[in-house]
């Protein structure tokens, strides 16, 4: 009887191991396409290797060498590390650490892919980029999985899959639906091997790749082939060969190959098994998978030893012995052996024959032990990830609970906020328009367990604006009003603060504007209305309404911005932009200072810029401009009161816009504000 249990071993392996890179042929074709683009790249004038863009490429040209330029993919891998790391670039280093583990894995150093790919799995960013996640995840399985730890490779997958879910991969989900089929075969779980593989069936429709679908083909033919429905093995090895045969797919077709010698082997036909084993071994010569071969060899002993050739079954089993025991493969050898015990018995050697009985019982104890040990190992993985998925939904459940009662507080507290400035400045819409986003905003905190600590950081930052600068005016209003309600002399009062009055309350009214627009910011999803901006005419409707601020500080405003320049973006944003940066030039300049603004184009980009004659900034001020996590105001020239808000708050409206901010300062020797937007040529 045929000793197949184990043969699937190398097979399932090399569908884990070839899966992601088809053939040579198109491994050329990538690399070749990704040289010519950096190629390219290397010839623009402006060309530098500190760009994402450069690296991206380089990693893209290192993935596609990782199976026929492995010398050239580690020098590109650990380039692409070393520029990502001086440049901070977090997704070019992930990306390289990624395709080291990769390069490792598939030249044989299995030890040091799953070191670089659990180094990689420690980075905290890696989240952030769930593509170059799957992948990372997906290599340390495959690594787990040739050091035969199951339990940790059936993990990794776990995780892989769960993340190809949440994205809505369709191209993960067929790949991990398919290597968890793939496992639970090797594990002898029939019916859960096909449970993956029907999932994997599924979604490699969607993919609409012929390529995809004969690889799964493949290993449900050899699925079937275990579970003894070869007239279904039969109809998908013959879908697999129309497929693999059409798109030229060389290394599965000598598998396909391989796979149907096992078919026949099944039905006992010794010819046709002999002759796809014999064409499966000269397709296989190119690759370098030992245990593969050994497989091979051991299905053509089987087959001369079905057909009564003695000989060249004994050779065949003692060459696939050898290849075993290189690649410390006991099922494999125990199952040589055992063929060899046959052999030797037919021939009336009892000694040999003896002897190779003595090693197969012996190798059949060990396994036996080694795959209850697996299993229960297994098992207990399964149940473990079971447990952390139900500990981390309850976990979820439980922040989302907490984060309603946060959400809820803070929409009391900013509502109350609302009401009061309704009152104060009769600007419904707005608070409507900032409740709203708010709302919005908070509804994204449900969602998001890590926003949460953001969001709280606004309210503080919100609550202390309020406090600090909003409350005061408030007050004088209040205390204003209530003497010249209450004072007979209170009118003379009234007339007599009321310009310092007004001016606090147009300070008051410049500071919720930037707070609605920067609650706006905060909002996830908040979209633009991009159009052609006349720069000149926005920039000059500003400066009339700063008019009386200039004046009073007899400041000189240099407009160079040329009539003819446009930018796209959005108008309000546009404004909110330079209204806080004009503001700022004004406040930090001193009496009789200058103020100049500029237009110049760059490429795609028109660039903008504000440069005063003011007090300066040192670095470390510069650094704390548009910080998050703490909150930098300074007083005006003539003790002008500042929120901290407003540069935030441009910061993040010229990111929307597509565009870039640059700050250079000296201290006593002004400052500059180069904004870059892009251009409307026409």
């Amino acid at each position: 009887m045929l000793s197949k249990s184990n043969y699937k071993h190398n097979f399932l392996l090399f569908a884990f191991a070839c899966f992601s890179f088809y053939t040579a042929i198109a491994q050329k074709d990538s690399i070749e396409f990704y040289n010519q683009k950096i190629s390219q790249l290397k010839n623009c004038p402006d060309f530098s290797e500190n760009t994402p863009e450069y690296i991206d490429n380089l990693n893209q040209l290192s993935y596609y060498q990782r199976l026929i330029e492995q010398d050239s993919m580690l020098i590109n891998s650990e380039r692409a590390l070393e520029l990502s790391k001086q440049n901070d670039y977090i997704h070019g280093e992930l990306e390289a650490l990624a395709n080291l583990a990769s390069l490792y894995l598939y030249s044989g150093q299995t030890d040091k892919s799953i070191d670089f790919s659990l180094e990689t799995i420690k980075n905290p960013d890696l989240k952030n980029y769930p593509k170059t996640e799957m992948k990372v995840y997906n290599i340390l399985g495959q690594g787990y999985y040739l050091k035969n730890d199951y339990p940790s490779t059936y993990t990794q997958f776990l995780h892989t899959l769960a993340i190809a879910e949440n994205t809505n991969d369709q191209f993960h989900l067929f790949r991990m639906n398919m290597n968890l089929g793939t496992i639970f075969s090797r594990l002898d779980d029939y019916n859960e091997a096909l449970k993956y593989y029907a999932i994997a069936y599924k979604y490699v429709k969607k993919l609409n790749d012929p390529t995809k679908e004969a690889m799964l083909l493949s290993n449900m033919a050899f699925l079937n082939i275990e579970l003894e429905n070869l007239e279904q093995a039969k109809i998908e090895l013959d879908e697999t060969f129309a497929l693999f045969e059409k798109n030229k797919q060389i290394t599965w077709l000598a598998w396909t190959y391989s796979t149907l010698g096992l078919y026949y082997l099944t039905l006992n036909n010794f010819d046709n098994a002999l002759v796809n084993y014999q064409i499966s071994l000269d397709m296989h010569d190119g690759f370098n998978d030992v245990k593969a071969k050994a497989d091979i060899k051991y299905g053509l002993g089987r087959s001369y030893l079905g057909l009564n050739n003695l000989v060249k079954a004994k050779a065949s089993i003692n060459e696939s012995v050898t290849l075993y025991a290189s690649s410390d493969y006991d099922a494999g050898l125990e199952k040589a052996y055992r063929t060899l015990y046959e052999i030797n018995k037919s021939q009336d050697n009892v000694t040999e024959s003896l002897k190779y009985l003595e090693l197969t019982e012996k190798l059949s104890n060990d396994i036996f032990k080694k795959n209850n040990r697996r299993n229960l190992t297994m098992l207990n993985a399964k149940l473990n990830f079971e447990k952390e998925t139900e500990n981390l939904k309850a976990q979820n459940e439980f922040a989302l609970n907490q984060q309603r009662k946060y959400v809820k507080w803070s929409l009391a507290g900013l509502f109350t906020l609302m009401v009061i400035v309704f009152i104060i400045l009769k600007a419904n819409q707005r608070e409507k328009v900032l409740n709203k986003k708010l709302a919005n905003q908070a509804e994204i905190l449900n969602k998001n367990q890590e926003s949460l600590t953001q969001i709280n950081a606004n309210q503080d930052r919100l609550f202390s604006i309020v406090g600090h600068d909003l409350r005061g005016p408030i007050n004088s209003l209040n205390d204003i009003l209530r003497l010249y309600l209450e004072d007979p002399e209170g009118k003379v009062y009234f007339e007599q603060f009321a310009p310092q009055l007004k001016e606090d309350l147009e300070q008051v009214q410049f500071t919720m504007d930037n707070l609605l627009h920067w609650g706006k910011t905060q909002m996830q999803g908040s979209s633009i209305n991009v159009r052609s901006i006349s720069v000149k005419y926005e920039l000059d409707t500003i400066l009339q309404l700063y008019r009386n601020e200039v004046n009073k500080k007899s400041i000189v405003i240099n407009n160079q911005v040329a009539a003819n320049h446009n930018v796209f973006a959005d108008q309000q944003q546009f404004n909110v932009i330079f209204r806080n940066l004009i503001n700022n030039a004004i406040k930090f300049t001193p009496n009789e200072g200058l103020i100049t603004i500029s237009t110049e184009i760059k490429d795609k980009n028109l660039v903008i810029q504000v440069t005063d004659t003011g007090v300066g900034m040192t670095e470390g001020d510069i650094q704390k401009l548009f910080s998050n996590t703490e909150n930098f105001s300074k007083y005006g020239t003539n003790l002008e009161k500042g929120t901290g808000l407003g540069l935030r708050l441009v910061k993040a409206m010229v990111v929307k816009n597509d565009g870039e901010i640059i700050v250079k300062s000296q201290p006593n020797q002004g400052s500059q504000f180069i904004i870059e937007l892009p251009v409307d040529i026409a």
